[in-house]
């Protein structure tokens, strides 16, 4: 009996020590594996981290760079650090050695130079070129590469448009023909310095793709157009008049136009089509342009948007507000002047041109 009682006992010892050899082995792999194994022999290493990008993404990202050992670890040391909440997006430096400690530690530190970028709503894709190539973005060649070229009829050239891969809603039925105008949306940015332009689109129309929720969309069903329609109306509306007031009553009156297919008649879009700024008022050898952009000569909508609208104007041309208006014009102080006929449109013209 007292055998047996020594040989339970001598066994509990014995669990008990492989229990602490393996903790301590645990132990032993846990910490090398956080502060002295390296991923790799060298310098230095750089990584980025994209805005939007989980936690998830980031460690199976870094473990496939070879940046990290082990992608479970990482996400695990940063949950246990409480700081798998405060991922940054920027560009990263690691010195060697290349430890897991030292990758999570350099989290905090974005290294890449970052810059702000103003594009404001009403420019097309020219003022955005000529804006970024004066302020050292990128070339406004290499830019109109990436998102065509304004007021360019790819249809009629037989040319295909570029196209920037990603999946957005937004420019699902955005034509092959035409440009980026209307889907880079105006906002103020921080982009990294060295962004390629690529880069750059992505981050205006992810943004553009973020204005519109799954209400609007519904809605833009409900009035019979399209997100295409809806962005080359707002287009029209930011360039024609100012106050939201005023866009959603000329709103209306340009879909009446455009349902009993009248020539809208926007001086916007024949300044488009010519490529002339600085002048609201049109000559009649401007609105002689035989661009499909001139709504003068052709009846309906241009042939695509022929600028970059505020969300203000593209909710214009989803709800515009009814009224009994044909024309309008916008006098030298920019107060919108209505008239019910053409009658009241030419006393108009005359009192206040």
């Amino acid at each position: 009996m007292c055998y047996v009682i020594r040989v339970i006992f001598f066994m509990k010892k014995l669990v008990f020590l492989v229990l602490l050899i393996c903790i301590g082995i645990g132990a032993w792999f846990l910490y090398s594996e956080i502060f002295t194994e390296q991923a790799q022999y060298t310098d230095k290493v750089t990584f980025q981290i994209i805005k939007g990008e989980t936690v998830s993404q980031v460690a199976d990202k870094l473990e496939k760079e070879h940046i990290i050992r082990n992608a479970w670890l990482f996400k695990k040391y940063l949950s246990f650090e409480k700081l798998d909440k405060e991922i940054r997006e920027g560009q990263f430096e690691v010195s060697s050695p290349i430890t897991l400690k030292r990758v999570i530690d350099s989290l905090s530190r974005p290294t890449q130079a970052e810059l702000t970028i103003t594009i404001l709503p009403g420019w097309d894709l020219r003022d955005i070129a000529d804006y970024f190539e004066k302020n050292g973005v990128v070339s406004s060649t290499d830019f109109l590469a990436v998102v065509g070229q304004s007021a360019y009829n790819y249809k009629t050239a037989r040319e295909i448009s570029p196209v920037v891969e990603g999946n957005w809603k937004v420019i699902t039925d955005k034509p092959n023909f035409v440009s980026y105008d209307g889907y880079l949306a105006p906002d103020t940015y921080r982009i990294f310095k060295n962004a390629s332009v690529k880069d750059i689109v992505e981050k205006l129309i992810t943004q553009r793709e973020s204005q519109f929720t799954d209400q609007m969309y519904k809605d833009i069903e409900k009035s019979g157009h399209s997100v295409f329609e809806i962005l080359t109306m707002a287009s029209i509306l930011e360039r024609e008049v100012r106050d939201t007031k005023d866009r959603k009553l000329v709103s209306d009156l340009f879909w009446r136009r455009y349902d009993q297919n009248w020539a809208l008649q926007a001086d916007s879009t024949v300044h488009y089509a010519v490529g002339k700024k600085g002048n609201v008022f049109t000559t009649a050898q401007d609105r002689d342009s035989l661009s499909p952009w001139n709504t003068y000569r052709y009846p309906g909508l241009p042939i695509g948007p022929i600028s970059t609208p505020s969300l203000d104007s593209i909710m214009a041309a989803i709800y515009p507000e009814t009224n009994d208006y044909w024309y309008f014009l916008t006098d030298k102080d920019g107060v919108v002047r209505y008239g019910k006929s053409l009658d009241e449109h030419n006393v108009n013209r005359n009192k206040y041109l």
